[in-house]
């Protein structure tokens, strides 16, 4: 195979037999990829946890318990906002930092890592029934916020690097229908243990204890299961374990690791990173060498870049509006 100058001169010709040997896209990919589909839709735990706790908490400030526990915290709205959006302020924390974490410690490693933070944040939250609670309760909600906010920005980008072009897409979408999901478990959750010990003032405090540690459970699930998954075969790559990451393609394939399409789509991900490796040589030679704080300052620059570019910035606009306004 000829030299690769950078992905965008990827063969043609070698790209076509590709997609070929793939033998096309939708359900029949994703039935033929189901050991890929499989191990997605596992991570995608991640967002199963974002998504109830964004959900969980509407319910639990309603509960009779809850209110005579946190006292002013429930009955002022200001409080109560804080009390609320304190979980996304934390989200938004876990972001800024997923990008270091993935990059110098894999993808996988920072899932785990994501999840031990979150589970921390549920112990935090858990103990408020027996201190003065709104501390509890802030500060856990803050830190399961930096958890599944890591792991939103995360789990899509080990699916995407696990799977296929022809399933990459469906995949990624597995998070935001894992985040939505969560969302209807927690509201059916909140009703159900809403009548432990009746709904007025003889309500047990495990009606919203049991909703808050009930999440301990897939998140526990999360982080076992993630010891026994692949690492990211571009991960891989781009860190210079090669055959480690043919290995690990060949099986999220099915495949032998000399079949025709295992070495087409390996060396599809080496050109990239060899594009990613010469752009950075040529552009910012002072970070080349691959330590921790220089990958720190890296991820700083290429956000930077985003607002500096003004095509790039107004992707970033429409990308980050479509949140907001959601």
């Amino acid at each position: 195979m000829a030299p690769i100058g950078t992905a965008s001169q990827f063969d043609q010709g070698a790209l076509a037999r590709r997609q070929a040997l793939a033998g096309g896209s939708g359900p029949a990919a994703l039935i033929k990829n189901i050991r890929v589909f499989s191990i997605a839709c596992f991570a995608c735990l991640g967002g199963l946890l974002y998504g109830y706790n964004q959900g969980v908490f509407s319910g639990v400030l309603t509960m009779n318990n809850f209110g005579k526990h946190m006292g002013v915290w429930v009955s002022d709205k200001t409080k109560q906002g804080w009390l609320t959006a304190i979980l996304e302020l934390g989200a938004w924390v876990g972001t800024l930092y997923s990008g270091f974490l993935a990059e110098i410690l894999s993808r996988k490693y920072a899932i785990l890592i994501n999840v031990a933070i979150f589970i921390v944040g549920v112990v935090i939250q858990a103990t408020a029934v027996t201190r003065a609670g709104a501390s509890s309760i802030l500060g856990g909600r803050f830190v399961t916020g930096m958890g599944v906010g890591s792991l939103s920005m995360i789990v899509p980008m080990y699916n995407a690097e696990i799977a296929p072009p022809e399933v990459r897409g469906a995949l990624v979408g597995l998070q935001q229908l894992s985040i939505t999901l969560g969302i209807m478990i927690s509201f059916w959750i909140d009703y159900g243990t809403n009548f432990i010990g009746g709904t007025g003032s003889s309500q047990s405090p495990a009606a919203w204890l049991v909703p808050l540690c009930l999440q301990l459970a897939p998140a526990v699930l999360l982080g076992v299961g993630m010891l026994f998954m692949p690492f990211s075969p571009r991960w891989l790559v781009h860190h210079n374990r090669e055959p480690e990451a043919r290995r690990v393609l060949a099986n999220l394939r099915g495949l032998p690791q000399d079949h025709e399409l295992i070495e087409l789509e390996f060396a599809e991900i080496k050109a990239q990173s060899l594009f990613e490796k010469r752009t950075l040589a040529e552009k910012f030679p002072h970070l080349q060498q691959r330590t921790a704080w220089n990958t720190f300052k890296l991820q700083w620059v290429a956000i930077g870049s985003l607002f500096r570019s003004k095509p790039m910035f107004r992707r970033v606009i429409v990308a980050t509006g479509k949140v907001l306004l959601q």
